[in-house]
């Protein structure tokens, strides 16, 4: 059944490319390897690359935070016994330790409670909730557990327990009727960022904890090494806030003084100055995950809380001995199961592999289910019986929603909980034939043989001459890789081996030397050694590598880490599923989010900008028939207007998105299409860079009503707009920009605000260049002239120079730089393409304050900065004239 990968590469996306290359300064590998990564615009890659702990969101954007944090709150202040009860895996004991360890820093009575895997189950229990009860336990709060216990906290109820939920599960359609339910995924939540493990939760709990007693970051940073190890072992998106923390976490775990981590981290024989989140999730988490999969998970929050050293070394110890239990019980279940497979042809046959025994530990059938999956490439149920009942743990491929597939065979299924990929859930054994037989029919609908054929995706096919030493260590950027941020698969095609032996242990490994054009590299390709018979019959394959920089005897060189070979031949395109039938909508959007080059310095200047240095565009007058009677949805403090965008487009209202300039059209178009979030009807953009064709184009599909969202640049030439409600998504530079074009809306909300602020300056002082770097300008012409003081420059060198003060600088503030010195009589020029040709006149003294241009600049500069500062404290009945009344 095991198949061979399918090679395929990620379509490039030259002018988002161009755009973050830009804008951010890097790499036009590392730009297209941050849109792999779904990071269509700027704010989204500075918030990734720079990661920044002040980035994190306010805890009190969650929703019931302010019921939680109130209830801890008074059972602190009436000395009311908290119990934290968590859950068996790493996220549950690393998050129920960092919870314990918070409350005791309110002094806050507390004790921990982790249910024992095989004799209790996971989540909540209702004899755990009445031994609670008799101890005068009166607050319970869950660690990642708690969003399917509807019962179980009708229990708590009855016997006179408030409970807290903490959670980041999908939840059921009914919420348990708790005291407080904290999970970012409820559907009422607004919280920003959905992917928080059930430890980052608990930190957020924390976080609105502290802020109401007083304490601030440093408090709740000390806890970010244990947030950071359980939020790697957990396998969440390392992007957005998880990113954040675990990026964060890595160097305070490396140094950390907690006596449990510390022996952890020598009992795995792991050095803490290369701790990464490879070593985490291969070295530390097995280790604590054995203790609730082979016995008391509550080991595992022992070892974290230890106080000694002595205490932790034996605790380690302990764990080290159930780990190495674990992998000899984890290996004999494997041999059953394949045993099993081979014994039961119409099991193996099918598209899910739902398999059963008696014999099988429970603590272990989810990691073998994970070794099936990648051996078989199906979505593998692995279930552990005894005495009629079953105990299951699934995993899955893509394509294949586990959540959603249990949802749909729920009949069958006594419980069950979890995410796409991973889930847990128990059956009875008489009902393990019926769920196989259901569940495969559902996949045979589902699941395509593409589904079935295991893929290799590389980011891009490159030439290795590309890989320099500055542009892999660029690479390093990406990190701390991890579910949804993997190392960059780069592939080359027809590399030329000139040598390659079996190296390491039993001659498992492969070293080799390739080379493309003149650039040879070395490559390591670990367990690839049964390549080597292809590479002796081959002079030219085909290579799938991340590279790293090896250090050796103190000489850094490029190093390929060889991830798969084969023979040259064909690397197909990925295309992805689309669930859109209108091609020609997605044909006309995908020419739209293309741009020729020479647009692409342009397309980064906002319209209102360009509009104040070219007033001959067209303004176009605004309907008469707008009513008065429209709501204002104010989030101009947002945080990450991103996700509010995507909350306000995912309602059924048809949305006009109006955008600052060319480039912010491409990057929220690309954004919003990639996420596939309109599901009524289609997506279009509208900017500058269109041609007449395909402005035509667009308003028929506009007019035919196939599209549902539009995006547009300020004073677009599309007449007047019947869209539901309006989204003004950036902060305007000055009051034309507000002119909507759009009838019959109800809602205008508004998303550009204090966040834009820092670089809608940039923008507004690159429109006026001031004497210090007007200076520069002169003094770089006067270099370049020639004896005769004339001379020729670059358009791009001019840039470079006043980039050394305006970050924003461009072709525009390049001419204006330049008539000013013209009015100021130090030179005359005439532009030629991309460079100028100058005279100076050397003798001239000029008057900065008799330039007209100058004077217009400042003038501009300090106008836009007046309205903005005018549009940022506005008022609702202010912005209701601004926007609908006339000006």
């Amino acid at each position: 059944m095991k198949r061979q990968k399918k090679w395929q590469v990620k379509t490039p996306n030259p002018a988002l490319q161009q755009i973050l290359s830009m804008e951010l300064g890097i790499s036009k590998i590392l730009a297209q390897l941050l849109i792999n990564r779904g990071i269509y615009t700027v704010d989204q890659a500075k918030a990734f690359l720079g990661s920044e702990l002040d980035r994190v969101y306010s805890p009190w954007l969650m929703k019931d935070m302010d019921k939680a944090v109130n209830r801890i709150l008074t059972a602190q202040e009436k000395g009311e016994p908290i119990l934290v009860y968590g859950d068996y895996d790493v996220d549950g004991i690393t998050g129920t330790t960092v919870l314990v360890l918070a409350l005791r820093r309110l002094n806050c009575k507390v004790e921990y409670f982790i249910p024992h895997r095989l004799e209790e189950g996971y989540g909540l229990n209702k004899d755990a909730l009445e031994r609670a009860v008799e101890r005068g336990i009166g607050l319970v709060v869950t660690v990642d557990c708690g969003i399917s216990g509807v019962e179980e906290v009708e229990v708590a109820k009855a016997l006179g327990l408030d409970v807290v939920i903490t959670d980041h599960h999908e939840p059921p359609v009914q919420l348990p009727e708790a005291f407080a339910v904290l999970d970012p995924k409820r559907p009422d939540c607004s919280y920003p960022f959905k992917e928080l493990a059930g430890v980052g939760v608990a930190l957020k709990l924390i976080q609105g904890l502290f802020e109401q007693a007083g304490l601030g970051q440093q408090d709740w940073e000390n806890y970010i090494d244990l947030v950071c190890l359980g939020t790697v072992a957990d396998i969440v998106p390392l992007q957005g806030e998880n990113r954040i923390l675990v990026k964060h976490g890595l160097p305070h775990l490396s140094r950390s003084k907690r006596p449990g981590l510390q022996a952890l981290i020598k009992i795995s024989g792991i050095r803490s100055e290369v701790l990464g989140t490879r070593e985490l999730g291969f070295g530390l988490a097995p280790r604590l995950n054995a203790a609730g999969r082979m016995g008391d998970a509550g080991l595992g929050v022992e070892l974290l809380l230890a106080e000694d050293f002595q205490t932790a070394d034996e605790i380690a110890e302990e764990l080290n001995r159930g780990n190495q239990e674990r992998q000899q019980v984890e290996s004999k279940v494997l041999a059953e199961a394949l045993a099993l497979l081979d014994a039961e042809p119409e099991i193996s046959q099918g598209k899910v592999l739902v398999l059963a025994s008696e014999n099988w530990h429970p603590g272990v059938i989810g990691i073998v289910a994970s070794r099936l999956v990648d051996r078989f490439y199906r979505p593998t149920f692995m279930i552990s019986l005894e005495a009629g009942k079953g105990k299951g743990s699934a995993r899955s491929i893509a394509g294949f929603n586990l959540y959603q597939a249990m949802v749909n065979c729920q009949d069958y299924l006594e419980q069950f909980g979890g995410h796409a990929m991973a889930a847990g859930f128990s059956i009875q054994e008489d009902k393990i034939k019926d769920f196989r037989k259901a569940i495969n029919e559902m996949a045979e609908e589902t699941l395509t043989e593409e589904h079935l054929t295991p893929n290799l995706d590389l980011d891009a096919l490159i030439n290795l001459t590309e890989l320099s030493m500055d542009t892999v260590q660029e690479l390093a950027q990406l990190s701390p890789l991890g579910h949804c941020n993997p190392g960059p698969m780069l592939g080359c095609c027809h590399a030329t081996v000139i040598n390659c032996r079996e190296v390491g242990k039993n001659g498992g490994h492969l070293k080799m030397r390739v080379r493309e054009e003149q650039t040879i590299l070395d490559g390591i390709g670990f367990n690839l050694a049964s390549y080597s018979e292809m590479l002796a019959a081959n002079d030219t394959v085909d290579m799938a590598f991340v590279p790293s920089i090896n250090v050796w005897n103190g000489r850094s060189s490029v190093q390929l880490e060889v991830k798969e070979l084969k023979e040259t031949g064909e690397v197909v395109p990925l295309i992805k599923e689309l669930n859109h039938v209108d091609r020609e909508l997605i044909t006309t959007l995908s020419k739209s989010l293309n741009l020729p080059e020479d647009m692409l310095a342009e397309s980064l200047i906002p319209l209102g900008v360009l509009h104040l240095l070219k007033p001959q565009r067209k303004e176009y007058e605004r309907t008469e028939s707008i009513q008065d009677d429209i709501q204002i949805l104010d989030y101009r403090s947002s945080p990450d207007r991103l996700s509010k965008l995507m909350q306000l487009v995912e309602s059924e209202e048809s949305s006009l998105i109006v955008v600052e300039s060319t480039a912010q059209a491409i990057q929220v178009a690309t954004y919003l299409s990639e996420r596939e979030c309109s599901s009524t009807g289609g997506i279009g953009v509208y900017h500058p860079g269109l041609s007449g064709d395909q402005v035509e184009q667009l308003t028929t599909l506009l007019q035919s009503g196939r599209i549902n969202i539009l995006v547009v640049t300020a004073f677009h030439p599309l007449g007047d707009l019947d869209f539901e409600q309006v989204i003004f998504y950036y902060l305007p530079y000055q009051p034309a920009e507000c002119h909507l074009h759009c009838t019959n809306f109800t809602k205008l909300t508004l998303l550009g605000g204090e966040y834009q602020i820092a670089e809608a300056l940039e923008q507004i002082y690159a429109l006026a260049p001031e004497r210090h770097a007007l200076g520069e300008v002169y003094k770089l012409l006067r270099q370049e002239m020639s004896q005769q003081g004339s001379g020729d420059i670059s358009t791009e060198k001019l840039c470079l120079c006043l980039r050394n003060f305006y970050p924003k600088a461009s072709i525009h503030t390049v001419e204006i730089s330049l008539s000013i010195l013209q009015d100021m009589g130090l030179l005359k020029f005439k532009n030629q393409g991309n460079a100028y040709c100058y005279k100076l006149n050397l003798k001239a003294k000029g008057d900065l304050q008799s330039s007209q241009t100058f004077n217009w600049a400042l003038h501009t500069k300090e106008e836009c900065q007046r309205f903005q500062r005018k549009y940022l404290a506005a008022t609702d009945k202010e912005l209701k004239s601004l926007f609908i009344s006339s000006l």
